[in-house]
């Protein structure tokens, strides 16, 4: 299967999961997945159609921050998605076709070195919550499923994807997971939840029931400028730089405390919980706060059978790495936690990804080969429970 001499070279004896990436998908591609009703139900979003690469995509719900640091007044507007985001500086950019045709995609994995991704859509798609037409919503999370059963059909060793449930129609998301939940493309469901509904509320229960029952992980990916939006969304003083370095580790780390305070883990003792695109450094620290607040303030949550930090290290807790955090902060989290709950990520294609080198970027680090293989590929194989790696 892996005939390209670039991506043995440079996996040097690993197997590389990447365990959170991204796939559009742009109008262009998921419109021959909607019917002409659906279609035509969009031309109330022609107000909000918008350019990201020259693909289509929507952006109601879309916030602003334009304020540099040290000045008075926010910069003009420059009307694009993430303006003001220039990412990480690379010496090929993925290819523009990636999302279009799954083949050029594995082009990239191939020359990257990279045997399997794990898909989630891209910050985008998250504007459906800020829409009225809740119907439309879920008809969109329909398509997509569609599209993913296409797309990673294409490739089902090396690509997968996950359902996408939204918490204003969670009938439609049930009715999604029982479609979907056995197939090979779906390894993990996601709740959309809009801004101010907590993602431990109890409507949400049937989704963490049919995850378990469909051995599906549950993810949690956090959105900056986009809705559901990150927290802290509307107190970084419209400015950039604070809300990109501060909404993916808080969100991250209120997410994973909400559902395992909430006894997620304890009511359903076989599903695996996973924190995405949040940065791991924080863990530890995290750990021992939300510990020690379990006790005294233990009115605030319900009956726990243990710390939260024993849901974290019991081997169904799981967390993507953010490469820049790098070598020594990586280890000194493992230190901590154990090696049963880090997994290799690189945020393809996005800006933050430091494709093609994030795999050699790791592999260069020092690092226990068990450690390493646990982190490149072992953790995510056991998350994610999908794809025929056992």
């Amino acid at each position: 299967m892996y005939t390209s001499l670039k991506c043995v070279m440079a996996r040097n004896g690993y197997r590389i999961f990447d365990s959170d990436t991204h796939v559009g998908p742009y109008m262009e591609v998921l419109e021959r997945y909607l019917s002409d009703d659906e279609k035509q139900r969009l031309t109330g979003w022609e107000a909000f159609k918008s350019k990201n690469k020259e693909r289509v995509v929507y952006t109601k719900g879309q916030r602003r921050y334009l304020r540099k640091l040290g000045t008075a007044e926010a910069q003009a507007d420059q009307g694009t998605y993430m303006a003001g985001f220039t990412g990480a500086k690379r010496t090929r950019e993925p290819s523009s076709r990636g999302d279009h045709d799954p083949a050029e995609r594995i082009k990239d994995l191939d020359f990257e070195g990279v045997d399997v991704n794990l898909t989630l859509p891209s910050g985008w798609f998250g504007t459906w919550t800020a829409g009225e037409d809740v119907s439309l919503e879920s008809a969109m999370y329909r398509a997509y499923h569609r599209w993913m059963n296409d797309y990673c059909g294409a490739y089902p060793e090396r690509l997968g994807g996950i359902i996408l449930v939204g918490t204003r129609d969670v009938k439609s998301g049930l009715a999604e997971i029982a479609r979907w939940g056995k197939s090979r493309w779906a390894w993990a469901v996601m709740a959309y939840a809009p801004y101010g509904v907590p993602i431990d509320h109890p409507s949400l229960e049937p989704v963490w029931a049919a995850a378990q029952d469909h051995d599906l992980a549950v993810v949690l990916h956090t959105f900056t400028v986009m809705p559901p939006y990150a927290p802290g969304g509307l107190d970084t003083w419209e400015n950039l730089w604070l809300q990109r370095s501060a909404a993916h580790p808080w969100c991250g780390m209120r997410n994973m405390a909400a559902l395992i305070g909430a006894g997620l883990m304890d009511r359903y003792p076989k599903l695996r919980l996973a924190t995405l695109e949040a940065g791991h450094g924080w863990l530890p620290f995290w750990m021992q706060r939300i510990d020690e607040h379990a006790e005294t303030i233990a009115a605030a949550l319900p009956a726990l059978k243990k710390k939260p930090s024993e849901y974290v290290m019991g081997g169904r807790y799981f967390q993507s790495i953010e490469i820049p955090e790098g070598e020594k902060l990586t280890n000194a989290v493992i230190d901590l936690v154990g090696e049963d709950v880090l997994m290799y990520a690189s945020d393809y294609p996005h800006g933050e990804c430091h494709f093609p080198q994030s795999v050699e970027k790791v592999l260069a680090w020092d690092m226990p080969e068990r450690r390493k293989k646990k982190l490149f590929w072992d953790n995510a194989v056991r998350l994610y429970a999908r794809c025929g790696h056992h």
